[in-house]
């Protein structure tokens, strides 16, 4: 077997070059999925290459996943089988900036925080925080000078490190869906390299520029099974007028839930309303590390727009905020803004590095059900003393639920599945879904991954199958 996939590589190596194919233990193991390491990983130069690379593979019968920048690679099953890892590293070019249009052309390999940075204006104003606006920005800053001031309205998970390869074909966003939408509203067409090594173009450079299907829609969230996104065309707005953030602490989840309740009764319209136990909020640097009282809930709103309107909607919510009791107000300025955002973005990564062997749920449900929700996963997790980091996207019908422990995973396995489990048929029950998005490779098996597959699996089962007849991409991972 070594020597027939030393051919193999060495097939790889004749049309990418040596030094873009890697074959050694020490490297390919920082490319494993589930414990799995890659027999090789691969870091194609254009999307020319990855075709050749693809086509090859499909034609041995090589099982293929495709890599951004890793910070997806928990969610999902374990692989079937994985040969060959193929990066978008080099894939990392902004090929064209039309801010007079308000799109951009980017490959997959492109972080979101670089896409952000590329569009920075002349006053050096972002949507992400830079630590050196000036040093990040001098070769990616945008030469038509008057044109600048837009930015990419998308706030996905690890946007200081996830690819907009990795976000389009995992489908998230973050808390400022709530005004600007989902991948699919701002992906205006795409280009990716079939399972049969066939490069596929779609969509195009304004919104409506499909007449029938539109097959860039669905390399949204096909999770690396219908083929490698290469290229993006993104849809751009005009960077806000101005951009803050007010965080308001309450002492119960029923002041904090009326306040929310009353914001989505008027005709304000905030950027992202966010719910956070004390628990996430401790981790963010907002309360008080030696606070033992774990009842307190902190609200976030983002508020963008113009200045009237953040004025408008500021005076409001400050005073709301009075009738349902908050104990305290913060206001939060552009800057502090931005980075109290890019906290919340990367609040997984944080929480992981302390605990080892986390547990990330994913629970959507009809927005309706929000309190309920909120209110059922709260008291399955109390009843059951398992320590949890919850935060939830009000309007927008998603909570995410970080349960707490170390590497000692043996002892507390079955609480924590049964928890899961109780958790997610209280969701089924509420008309929602309860996906995995974390947990240690040994408690996969125990756990509802994906949630209820429901009649649409059989349909997404057999769209995969046409274009993947010898299920090369991914196996196993989304669809079994």
């Amino acid at each position: 077997m070594v020597d027939a996939f030393q051919r193999i590589a060495e097939t790889l190596i004749e049309f990418m070059g040596r030094e873009s194919v890697k074959i050694d233990p020490e490297h390919t193991a920082r490319y494993a999925v589930d414990g799995i390491a890659p027999k090789a990983v691969v870091f194609p130069a254009d999307i020319e290459q990855v075709a050749k690379a693809v086509k090859f593979a499909n034609r041995e019968q090589i099982t293929i996943i495709p890599w951004g920048s890793g910070t997806k690679v928990g969610i999902g099953n374990p692989p079937d089988h994985l040969d060959v890892v193929v990066s978008t590293a080099r894939l990392n070019q902004m090929t064209d900036v039309d801010t007079a249009n308000l799109t951009m052309t980017v490959q997959a390999g492109v972080r979101i925080k670089d896409i952000q940075t590329r569009l920075v204006s002349e006053e050096n104003r972002c949507y992400l925080p830079m630590v050196d606006p000036v040093t990040e920005a001098e070769a990616l800053i945008c030469s038509d000078r008057e044109n600048t001031g837009c930015f990419f309205p998308l706030d996905p998970m690890f946007g200081d490190q996830a690819t907009i390869g990795g976000v389009v074909a995992g489908n998230t966003s973050g808390p400022r869906r709530l005004l600007y939408g989902l991948p699919r509203d701002l992906v205006l067409g795409v280009r990716f390299v079939a399972p049969n090594g066939d490069i596929i173009g779609t969509g195009g450079k304004t919104v409506k520029n499909v007449s029938g299907y539109d097959v860039s829609k669905l390399m949204i969230g096909s999770w690396g099974t219908l083929g490698i996104l290469c290229e993006m065309t993104l849809r751009l707005l005009p960077l806000p007028e101005r951009m803050e953030t007010l965080r308001l602490v309450f002492s119960s989840l029923s002041d904090a839930e009326g306040f929310i309740d009353r914001l989505f009764e008027t005709k304000l319209l905030p950027a992202a309303v966010e719910i956070l136990n004390e628990r996430a909020f401790k981790r963010l640097g907002v309360a008080d590390s030696s606070a033992t009282d774990l009842s307190n809930w902190l609200v976030a709103v983002a508020l963008e727009g113009c200045d009237e309107a953040v004025d408008r909607m500021r005076t409001e919510l400050q005073g709301m905020a009075g009738n349902f009791g908050a104990g305290g107000t913060t206001h939060l300025p552009e800057d502090a803004h931005r980075e109290f955002w890019q906290k919340v973005s990367n609040l997984e990564i944080s929480l992981a590095t302390q605990f080892p062997g986390m547990i990330t749920l994913k629970l959507n449900y009809p927005i309706s059900q929000w309190k309920k929700v909120i209110s059922m996963a709260t008291g399955i997790l109390n009843a059951g003393e398992i320590d949890h980091a919850l935060l939830a996207h009000a309007g927008n019908g998603i909570c995410i639920i970080n349960l707490l422990m170390g590497e000692g995973i043996a002892a507390t396995k079955d609480k924590r599945v049964q928890a899961v489990d109780a958790l997610f048929h209280s969701c089924r029950e509420m008309g929602g879904n309860l996906l995995v998005q974390r947990a240690p490779v040994v408690l996969k098996p125990h756990l509802p991954i994906w949630g209820d597959s429901g009649r649409h699996w059989r349909v997404m089962k057999w769209i995969r199958e046409q274009l993947d007849p010898n299920g090369i991409m991914s196996p196993g991972r989304f669809l079994r």
